[in-house]
């Protein structure tokens, strides 16, 4: 290759390294969490639900109404949701949780291990870029509520 060319290679590529990171749009998956936080830590939002649950249903459709929260989740954290009743295995932080069934239901493991007694939904967990919970709120959160929350315990 000729000089040029290997200059303007050069150039385009370093040019990449500083363009932004764009921001997520909707949650991501915890697969995607783990190469997310090892390229570009940041906090970590994760809504927890059911699908039987009306209040997890209403928050959602306040979350889609509230661009300023909608905004805060794609920017400043990575969103993951969990569905409390999920069968298939997640692996989170190098480790395998899986669904621990009991009667006609059960509960996934993450989600226990997550959340406090008494269970209730949706629940919100916030963690830090080590992994460590930084903030739990169990209920519905009006979108100003939801907002303050994760301002609340925002953290580099």
């Amino acid at each position: 290759m000729n000089k040029k060319l290997l200059s303007i290679i050069w150039l385009l590529g370093s040019t990449l390294l500083f363009l932004p990171a764009r921001a997520q749009h909707g949650p991501v998956t915890f697969a995607q969490l783990q190469d997310s936080m090892r390229l570009h830590p940041r906090p970590v939002v994760i809504e927890i639900y059911t699908d039987w649950c009306s209040y997890c249903s209403m928050q959602n459709r306040q979350i889609k109404r509230a661009p300023a929260v909608q905004q805060l989740l794609s920017e400043q954290y990575y969103f993951v949701t969990l569905n409390a009743e999920a069968r298939q295995p997640i692996i989170f932080n190098d480790t395998i949780y899986p669904f621990m069934p009991n009667g006609d239901r059960g509960i996934h493991a993450l989600a226990a291990k997550l959340m406090h007694q008494p269970r209730a939904y949706p629940t919100w967990i916030l963690l830090d870029t080590s992994w460590q919970i930084k903030g739990a709120y169990t209920g519905l959160l009006k979108p100003r509520e939801l907002e303050k929350f994760l301002r609340e315990y925002h953290t580099y």
